[in-house]
């Protein structure tokens, strides 16, 4: 019998609720998960763009993940914050993040005030968006994100919408939680190329970055380092200190979207008696997790049976399973004999090198 359109679509959201689910189990906060969160957010709402926005413990923005806005706009949002977006007329990341206001929908029909701010004219209209949806995340007492939703034009949002995005704050929080027996974020993940910016040996300031560290710092949208739209990097001069490495031998990491920004500091050893430069060595660290993830979501399995692949992918033992997805050992076997039939596994060990290869 043909599968209906209708059937089509509710498995389609099914794997979206699915994604969300794994993805915020891993513990990792929403800035490494942000594309596969945002593309899941604007798929079960029905949306042409969306975007996330961390914050630190004032409900000021540290980083962004938009998927469509255009490079000038960004950086202005990470470079003119505090002088153009900030002001007592201002509806933006900041005003929502307050938790005396409402949770969802606060910008579905904002007031006139809204139209003539800064904040819809020169980031909102300025990427093409005329409709938005917006949700505060919590946990731990306090605003952690801004979850939005943007259409370009046609019908704004709905109170049907809203409620299908507020659904998703859970997940979105849960983001924010430790994992339960497993910390995902000491996790070993999948490292990107290095780049390099040599600093200079009086005032350590930036002299030259190569085209990797170059295209790192202009992807990792951290405030006060908004790259994207310069035609030649414009690095400011207090680099190491925005990025957490002051002194020589510090190393840091910040998160961005799809990972970590590692960065490591180094003193070179001086030439002719002269004073010693400094090295920034800059990495991209993938999240392991995330990719076992997508690998499982790419299997035929049922929501268990991905939950106990996901275990495996993720370093635990075939034990924990008992205790972290609920289930017996005669139960287990069974789910195992489909897990390993999807994957070609022979056992736990081989089926957690599979994934995580």
């Amino acid at each position: 019998m043909p599968t209906s359109a209708a059937s089509i679509a509710a498995a389609a959201h099914q794997r979206q609720w699915r994604a969300l689910g794994l993805l915020c189990g891993l513990g990792l906060g929403l800035a490494p998960i942000a594309p596969e969160v945002c593309a899941a957010l604007r798929a079960l709402v029905g949306a042409d763009a969306a975007a996330l926005f961390w914050l630190d413990a004032q409900g000021r923005p540290e980083g962004f993940f938009h998927e469509d806005s255009p490079a000038e706009v960004q950086d202005l949002f990470l470079n003119e914050f505090e002088r153009l977006f900030a002001g007592p007329d201002e509806i933006n990341v900041h005003t929502l993040a307050r938790i005396d206001g409402p949770r969802i929908g606060r910008l579905m029909a904002p007031g006139a005030q809204y139209f003539r701010s800064n904040s819809y004219n020169l980031l909102v209209r300025a990427s093409g968006h005329q409709h938005t949806l917006d949700l505060r995340v919590e946990a731990g007492g306090r605003a952690r994100a801004i979850a939005m939703l943007f259409r370009a034009s046609g019908a704004g949002f709905t109170a049907d919408d809203a409620a299908l995005l507020e659904r998703a704050a859970g997940w979105l929080a849960r983001a924010f939680a430790q994992p339960i027996g497993h910390d995902c974020s000491q996790a070993g993940g999948h490292g990107g190329p290095l780049g390099h910016v040599v600093l200079d040996a009086a005032g350590q300031r930036p002299l030259y970055a190569d085209e990797t560290a170059t295209q790192l710092l202009r992807q990792s949208n951290l405030a006060g380092l908004g790259l994207r739209a310069a035609a030649a990097l414009a690095l400011p001069p207090d680099l190491p200190q925005r990025l957490g490495v002051a002194h020589a031998g510090d190393a840091a990491r910040s998160a961005v979207p799809g990972g970590w920004l590692a960065v490591s500091r180094l003193a070179l050893h001086a030439l002719a008696g002269g004073p010693a430069q400094h090295l920034l060595t800059l990495q991209l660290q993938r999240p392991l997790g995330v990719e076992v993830v997508r690998r499982v979501l790419a299997l035929p399995l049922s929501p268990l049976q991905g939950d106990i692949a996901v275990l495996a992918g993720l370093g635990h033992a075939r034990a924990d399973c008992h205790r972290l997805a609920g289930v017996s050992e005669a139960a287990l076997k069974k789910h195992l004999r489909v897990v390993f039939a999807a994957t070609g596994a022979a056992d736990w060990e081989d089926l957690a090198q599979r994934l995580r290869r």
